[in-house]
């Protein structure tokens, strides 16, 4: 992806691209696949929408972090997590609270964790660091 203010710059590119990739790669441009949008409506990478000033989470990444939460809900709500669902849910929940804290997302992590997490996980884990990370309790309470 290459990204300039200036759309006739970046026509002025696609020759000197498209000659690269030709002699140096052995690779051709479809000539069809090739999108010149305006810079201000932003790009989509990696997980993330990315526009001039701002990055956003993508609304991929906010509904995997939600199905996630959902299923670690599903299988307390079954039986009393043992070791290895409590291993899974905090490798599973810490791996999306990593992806977002990179992000402006902290009132996105505390609206989804506080309304959708089940309060049965209290017993067992903590969140430590500003809605960053969570930690397994040493002992567990009863409630």
């Amino acid at each position: 992806m290459i990204i300039h203010q200036d759309k006739d710059r970046l026509k002025t590119l696609l020759p000197t691209i498209s000659d690269f990739l030709q002699s140096h790669l052995h690779l051709t441009l479809h000539p069809k696949k090739i999108y010149l949008p305006h810079y201000s409506k932003g790009i989509r990478f990696l997980g993330v929408f990315i526009k001039p000033h701002r990055i956003y989470i993508g609304n991929r990444t906010k509904g995997n972090f939600y199905a996630a939460i959902q299923k670690q809900n599903y299988i307390v709500k079954q039986k009393k997590p043992d070791a290895a669902a409590l291993s899974h849910f905090l490798s599973s929940i810490n791996s999306y609270l990593g992806i977002l804290k990179h992000y402006k997302t902290y009132d996105l992590r505390k609206r989804m964790l506080f309304k959708n997490l089940s309060a049965w996980w209290c017993n067992y884990i903590y969140l430590s660091g500003g809605i960053a990370k969570f930690v397994l309790k040493r002992k567990s309470t009863k409630r």
